[in-house]
């Protein structure tokens, strides 16, 4: 029997130990798997559950590619495992990634595609191809406390009248962030209808949220889009669940001789940086409330220090960051760390001079001498190109301080 292709999504399905729970049933029933992890929300939850031998994280895949790079491998039956926030939210997810699948081109008579929904435990058949009706009962024996439900249809999402763009996001709730390649750029509103909202587009460039609010600064951080083509979400909080453990091994740097800093405004590429096998990242400078707090949540998995610069307008898109104090930030820091607090709306200012007077316009630079030295130089430079418009500081030390008083309360 040929392997089947596991597609694992998102925090939750780990966090929940349902990931593990459906290997294990599906090895039991004869199965042979091959895992991999699609986006990269979920990473740092196959890390704490120490999955990551079992479940390929090292693409950094989109869902739909990570069903093409099944397909190209020779692997044709493939279960998207999943555990959304509710069950139409789940419907939204399997039928946006097989939309994308097909849009690419392929053709859908090569495929079996099926998705184990644990948020209301329902089996979806998208698609079951001539000769795999056998593969799919076992799959369903296997999991005989879950309910069958037929798929939605694959209708169009995006539309276009004559220079603006329209795209429909469905299983919305209001007060929901609304995420477009890892940057928040709206919020839903108690307006928005049909559990739905649609972004409007006008040559690459979000013009409007109808059903929502659009976050203009913010705006500035995306590169012009194909809106029918990007990868767009909705949440209040990135990882609604607590990991039942932390594995913390890190990450080895061994074999790496370049050292280097990177800059990130976003958290999309932390993990393909983290994952070079040519550099060690040693040091992070991140931009912005919210990445500062993930990357904070990620960096101190590795020991990766990191000089986070923000100005107090988090978005609460991390659980624990609610108002956006500087204390609150004191559990996501990693060792040998600090955060920048600056004037409000002087983030964005303040990291484009970073960029450019310390990067040169690039998002790395090579550390060549004692990391130590180096992280003292950087932090001074970043603390010359802000003067004026620091309000606070938090460090590792007072952190850790602050987090022990917190304990004895």
């Amino acid at each position: 029997m040929k392997p089947i292709g596991l597609l694992v999504h998102g925090p939750e399905i780990l966090d929940e130990g349902e990931a593990e729970e459906v290997i294990e049933t599906l090895n039991e029933a004869g199965f042979e798997l091959e895992a991999a992890l699609g986006g990269i929300s979920g990473k740092t939850a196959v890390i704490d559950a120490d999955m990551q031998h079992v479940i390929d994280i090292s693409k950094d895949m989109k869902p739909s590619e990570v069903v093409d790079d099944f397909l190209k491998r020779g692997i044709d039956f493939i279960v998207l495992v999943n555990h959304a926030k509710t069950e139409e939210s789940g419907f939204v997810l399997g039928e946006g990634i097989l939309r994308n699948f097909l849009r690419r081109g392929r053709a859908k008579e090569n495929l079996s595609f099926v998705q184990l929904e644990y948020s209301s435990k329902i089996i979806i058949r998208w698609l079951v191809k001539p000769g795999d009706e056998n593969t799919y009962g076992k799959i369903m024996s296997a999991h005989n406390e879950f309910t069958e439900k037929a798929p939605n249809k694959l209708e169009a999402r995006c539309r276009k009248d004559l220079d603006l763009a329209y795209r429909e996001i469905r299983g919305v709730h209001p007060g929901e962030k609304i995420v477009v390649d890892g940057v928040i750029i709206g919020t839903v509103s108690d307006e928005s209808r049909n559990n739905s909202v649609t972004l409007v587009a006008k040559e690459g460039k979000l013009v409007k949220v109808l059903g929502g609010t659009l976050i203009e600064h913010n705006l500035e951080k995306l590169p012009p889009l194909d809106i029918e083509k990007e990868m767009i979400k909705t949440a209040r909080v990135i990882r609604r669940t607590k990991p039942k453990r932390v594995e913390r091994d890190g990450m080895s740097k061994k074999g790496k001789e370049k050292k280097i800093a990177c800059f990130f405004y976003t958290v999309e590429t932390l993990f393909p940086m983290l994952e070079r096998t040519d550099a060690a990242v040693e040091v992070a400078v991140t931009i912005g409330d919210d990445t500062t707090g993930i990357a904070g949540d990620i960096l101190k998995r590795f020991g990766i220090r990191m000089i986070g610069i923000t100005d107090g307008d988090a978005d609460g898109l991390i659980a624990g960051i609610e108002s956006g104090t500087l204390d609150e930030y004191a559990k996501f820091l990693p060792p040998d760390s600090l955060i920048i607090r600056l004037k409000p709306e002087m983030d964005d200012v303040i990291g484009k001079k970073v960029k450019e007077a310390i990067f040169k316009g690039g998002d790395e630079i090579e550390l060549e001498d004692e990391v130590e030295a180096q992280f003292e130089e950087l932090k001074h430079r970043i603390f010359d190109l802000a003067k004026g418009d620091i309000i606070g500081v938090l460090s590792s030390s007072t952190a850790s301080s602050q987090m022990k008083k917190a304990k004895k309360l």
